[in-house]
């Protein structure tokens, strides 16, 4: 699987494992289109891919906010180009829980904040499915 942590001015990437249970930061990639429709295009290329993960912004309240629908636009556009199912998963304060944690380097949170997001959807998927393992350690 594929995550994505999108931001206005730069996107982080991950990946899960074959048998997706744990995540691992790829990247962090300029956000702008069409830039970024082409760089997951090429990992899409490269990896064996079968759904995208997208972290959606919530507020305290749990409700939409502005960014969040700059993010239902990105993953509009998305879906224009890739067959790909796509899921949403509550992304709120991942990049800064990541930055105060110190998990990361400063030019690393965003991927390791897709990460983050990633592995929360992988987490409670396989929850739900009954076939939960430990999760490793974000790096």
């Amino acid at each position: 699987m594929l995550g994505i942590d999108y931001g206005l001015r730069k996107a982080g990437i991950a990946l899960s494992d074959e048998g997706q249970t744990v995540a691992f930061p790829k990247g962090v990639y300029p956000s702008a289109w069409p830039g970024i429709k082409d760089t997951i295009s090429d990992i899409l290329a490269k990896e064996t891919v079968s759904e995208i993960v997208i972290g959606l912004p919530l507020t305290l309240e749990g409700e939409e906010s502005d960014m969040s629908k700059k993010v239902r636009a990105f993953v509009e556009k998305l879906r224009q180009y890739f067959s790909l199912p796509i899921y949403f998963e509550n992304e709120s304060f991942t990049s800064k829980a990541v930055s105060a944690s110190g998990a990361a380097p400063p030019h690393k949170i965003d991927a390791s904040a897709a990460a983050l997001i990633l592995q929360s959807f992988l987490d409670r998927r396989n929850q739900e499915r009954g076939t939960h393992k430990k999760s490793a350690p974000l790096l």
